[in-house]
């Protein structure tokens, strides 16, 4: 059970309650004379203490962030990350000024080669990115291969980056540990070569505002298109955006996201899969800050029409219809559609995919 999660506050009050309950029932029985009902009262009463101010603290903890994790409260967190001090900068938060490094690695797990038991399949960390210009603060978790640290010195990696509404739901095919034992699988198969992930949430910021700069609202592409490059690049050893190795993954909540910055953004992202879909708007709650542009914007069909056909190369994952791409797409764009790999590891084939356009890429800058 997480430090920041909403079961954790649950148990601590049925706990307080409980305590509570027990000592005004039993409270008569503890009044006897002698040394043992003089320690029974104080355990009881110490009991209640505990658990008030451990519910307390849990409720304070969620509400301001001081510590995210077990291994983040005890210090006990390891692993091949750290906290990395950047260009610091400073933003005001209940009005104190504190420093913000690009990349904060919270927490940190081992993952296994799926059916390869004692193989390792390198490492999860759970982290926080900075953006210096966007001021846009984004938890997020980065998978690094197994051997990274061998690696580091002399071979940067590509990237690959997730955008997904489902990455602290368990099981699912686009949650951070599934995501994670899935690149761990398919690079150990040799299927796919080693890269980095790095996992973020769908929404980055108050609103899902399809990841579009707002007027006077969230610096989504700011963020996704100069800062996480340069967040990346000050704590990883990474082949940088412009030698055009880095792509996109997205699940439906992240699609739209995925899909406009690839559209718009093609000298940082040369690659978007997601599911198909219109993608005439993006999901949830969007605004355009009164900007007529943004409304254009917010109609990716509608780019497709009236913009350049980009140098990109985009996949449509799953069941469906990528239209109005798959018809209307030209060259230098490049539009494909495949089915999802059957059984627990749906996104294998997406995956290996994304392994070859990145390496494609590459060769075709060198």
């Amino acid at each position: 059970m997480g430090l920041t999660s909403p079961a954790l506050v649950v148990v601590l009050a049925v706990v307080a309650a409980a305590a509570l309950a027990a000592i005004l029932r039993y409270w008569p029985r503890l009044a006897g004379r002698g040394v043992m009902p003089v320690l029974l009262r104080i355990a009881a009463l110490g009991l209640v203490q505990l658990s008030v101010l451990g519910l307390i603290f849990v409720i304070v903890n969620n509400a301001a962030g001081f510590y995210s994790s077990w291994p983040d409260l005890f210090g006990s967190q390891s692993g091949g990350g750290a906290i990395i001090a950047g260009n610091d900068h400073t933003r005001q938060n209940a009005g104190i000024t504190e420093a913000a490094a690009p990349v904060t690695v919270l927490a940190s797990s081992p993952i296994a080669v799926p059916g390869r038991p004692g193989e390792p399949g390198g490492q999860l960390q759970a982290v926080r990115l900075y953006g210096r210009l966007s001021g846009l603060s984004v938890p997020g978790y980065i998978y690094l291969p197994s051997g990274y640290g061998a690696r580091v010195a002399t071979a940067p990696l590509p990237v690959a980056v997730v955008i997904s509404g489902q990455l602290d739901s368990p099981g699912d095919p686009y949650s951070a540990g599934r995501l994670a034992a899935t690149a761990a699988r398919q690079i150990a198969s040799r299927n796919l070569g080693p890269l980095i992930v790095v996992m973020l949430p769908a929404t980055v910021g108050q609103h899902d505002q399809g990841c579009l700069n707002v007027p006077g609202g969230t610096q989504a592409a700011l963020f996704f298109t100069e800062d996480l490059p340069q967040a990346i690049d000050s704590a990883y050893r990474t082949v940088p955006p412009a030698d055009r190795r880095w792509t996109l993954i997205a699940d439906p909540a992240g699609g739209y996201c995925a899909l406009q910055l690839a559209m718009t953004s093609s000298e940082t992202f040369a690659a978007a899969a997601m599911p198909p879909g219109g993608y005439t708007a993006p999901p949830g709650p969007a605004e355009s800050g009164g900007s007529p542009l943004i409304r254009t914007q917010d109609d990716l069909s509608w780019l497709l029409g009236h913009q350049p056909m980009q140098p990109i190369s985009v996949l449509f994952t799953g069941t469906g219809r990528g239209q109005p791409f798959l018809s209307q797409a030209r060259p230098p764009m490049r539009v494909g559609q495949i089915g999802l790999s059957s059984g627990e590891w749906q996104l294998a084939s997406v995956f290996d995919w994304a392994g070859t356009t990145l390496h494609q890429t590459l060769a075709s800058r060198s």
